[in-house]
């Protein structure tokens, strides 16, 4: 009786050790599958990334040029068309049905960047910040058109103004898709976006509207979803948008000549002939004050870049005043050097619709930055500060 308790207490331990080198194995399997899954995430976001800085490149691309350019000039903003044929070329244009394709990495300047994966990304440019056809004005006032949609609750909502410009896609691997879509990327028709791109209960990828709340949709990895979406918001735009107008001005003020003219007077903030972007023709925003203003048309000024056309005020001429610039762009000179100020997109509640909110610096400038240019205004915002400042 003994050996056969002695017998049965030896199998159950041989059992039990058989079952814990079950588990040891599986979870010694799950930590190799992990190792890939994670590796493969980090090349993704990498990517994503490296993709985003490519693009804010793009669009701080120099301005500089002799020639008038009708209404179509390159302008800070400028984003690419998407590649539709998989080459990495962006396409030459790209009209409403025609803005979601792959990243034109090779337009780009980059490597053949892919997700880990090994799929290319894909990409969605919006209207308003394509570079073909150009819908104007492009400045810090001009919202994205893709609205975003997160599972945790985060929202870019195009509908409400805060749409992003542009929107990177990793598409992963290949899967059944919610809506009983089997994505199959070596068969014929395989450039369809379906079967690169997902659907959840928020919205589809492949088929996303522009300027709806029917837009693209990022959502935790599931057996019917693993995109990876990444949103290129406009606020990050903007501050790239106006570094770039501030570097482009200050070449316009500088000069090289032993003796430099004086710069021209500011002209008023409430001279109305200063706003839009329609041409500003002689005899309309006048330097008027020596204190902070618009920038004037003044055909004596001692712009140096004067043979570039880019203060002259014809919109035909350069990116500057087709784009309202004018109106974003404030100026206060001094003896020396002037002060230049690029302001931010519009924060709640600076409104800039009638001509009688945009004579006010408040609807442009935050207490902070008045107060750095000695001026007091009590409507003006006492809030962080998104505008750029340059003496």
């Amino acid at each position: 009786m003994l050996r056969v308790k002695q017998c049965q207490a030896g199998i159950t331990a041989w059992v039990m050790l058989l079952l814990l080198s079950a588990m040891a194995g599986l979870l010694l399997q799950g930590s190799f599958q992990y190792v890939p899954r994670q590796a493969a995430m980090h090349k993704t976001m990498a990517s994503l990334a490296l993709a985003q800085q490519a693009l804010l490149a793009y669009a701080y691309q120099p301005l500089l040029a002799t020639r008038p350019c009708g209404k179509n000039c390159r302008r800070p903003g400028d984003l690419p068309c998407p590649d539709r044929n998989n080459d990495g070329i962006a396409e030459g244009n790209c009209s409403k049905s025609s803005r979601l394709g792959r990243l034109p990495w090779r337009t780009l300047g980059l490597g053949d960047i892919r997700d880990g994966s090994g799929e290319r990304l894909w990409y969605a440019v919006s209207d308003y910040y394509k570079n073909n056809t150009r819908v104007l004005p492009l400045n810090t006032d001009t919202p994205g058109s893709w609205t975003v949609r997160a599972h945790n609750g985060m929202l870019w909502d195009a509908t409400q103004g805060s749409g992003v410009v542009a929107v990177i896609i990793a598409p992963m691997q290949p899967l059944l898709r919610k809506d009983g879509w089997l994505q199959q990327r070596d068969a014929p028709g395989s450039e369809e976006a379906r079967h690169y791109l997902d659907v959840s209960e928020l919205g589809d990828n492949a088929s996303a509207e522009e300027s709806s709340a029917r837009g693209f949709v990022q959502a935790p990895a599931a057996v019917s979803f693993n995109d990876v979406v990444w949103p290129v918001s406009a606020s990050l735009m903007h501050r790239r948008m106006q570094q770039q107008v501030l570097s482009e001005l200050k070449r316009a003020f500088r000069c090289s000549d032993q003796v430099c003219a004086g710069l021209p007077l500011s002209a008023a903030i409430t001279d109305r002939s200063c706003l839009g972007e329609l041409s500003v023709s002689a005899g309309l925003c006048l330097p008027a004050t020596s204190g902070l203003g618009r920038l004037p048309v003044a055909a004596d000024a001692h712009w140096p870049l004067a043979l570039q056309q880019i203060l002259d005020g014809d919109l035909m001429h350069r990116w500057f005043q087709q784009n309202g610039w004018r109106e974003q762009v404030f100026y206060q000179p001094g003896p020396q050097r002037a002060t230049l100020v690029v302001a931010g997109e519009k924060l709640p509640p600076q409104m800039r619709i009638t001509e009688t909110d945009k004579s006010s610096f408040a609807a442009y400038l935050e207490a902070s930055t008045l107060q750095k240019l000695h001026i007091t205004d009590a409507y003006a915002l006492d809030i962080p500060t998104n505008d750029s400042m340059e003496p």
